[in-house]
């Protein structure tokens, strides 16, 4: 068996081409015992159970890396982003925001913070995180979108209308949807003399 760690991760990203999950969770595990202090590898690892649904394995192997390499901002965002499918969105709140710290200029970890925030009902400390995301990254529509429906939550119709003009610059899809999303549902009837 080839040992260099080089080679087992040419052959995961080969078996992730192809679709062969369970080949590459294999490969990434050759590379970590060929080169166990691969951050790449090992956030991918965990990564590729994150993606097959298995979200206790995920969360272990990234407290493990994170245990390893504690101002790891991606470590960090993963292990945010895995709990906050887990529901448990205090947790990714503090890992979102020690993400933040270490990298402020991480735009997925302001976007997942916003996400964990806005299920927790926390609408205004959401809305400053997708205003950062979307500073970040202003062609990002997934943040304005969720920036817009902040704001009709809080009742801010201009700043929603402010978002809608925004996103309609590059991105009609995601318009049509946020309008669609903060119509009234029943829109006012016209009269009839």
């Amino acid at each position: 068996m080839n040992t260099d760690a080089w080679w087992h991760y040419r052959r995961a990203r080969f078996f992730l081409f192809f679709n062969k999950r369970d080949k590459a969770i294999a490969a990434l595990k050759d590379v970590l015992t060929a080169d166990p202090a691969n951050l790449l590898a090992a956030n991918s690892l965990g990564f590729q159970y994150g993606e097959k649904g298995d979200y206790d394995q995920a969360a272990a192997q990234f407290e493990s890396v994170l245990h390893a390499n504690p101002a790891d901002a991606n470590t960090q965002f993963n292990l945010g982003y895995i709990r906050q499918k887990q529901n448990r969105h205090d947790d990714a709140i503090a890992l979102f925001g020690s993400a933040v710290k270490t990298s402020p200029a991480l735009d997925r970890a302001w976007f997942g913070l916003g996400m964990s925030q806005a299920a927790l009902d926390q609408r205004e400390a959401a809305v400053q995180s997708f205003e950062r995301a979307a500073k970040l990254q202003p062609m990002n529509p997934h943040a304005l979108y969720e920036l817009g429906m902040q704001h009709h939550a809080l009742g801010q119709s201009e700043k929603v209308a402010d978002v809608i003009y925004k996103l309609q610059q590059f991105d009609p899809k995601a318009t049509a949807q946020l309008v669609q999303a903060t119509q009234p549902a029943h829109p006012p009837q016209a009269r009839q003399s």
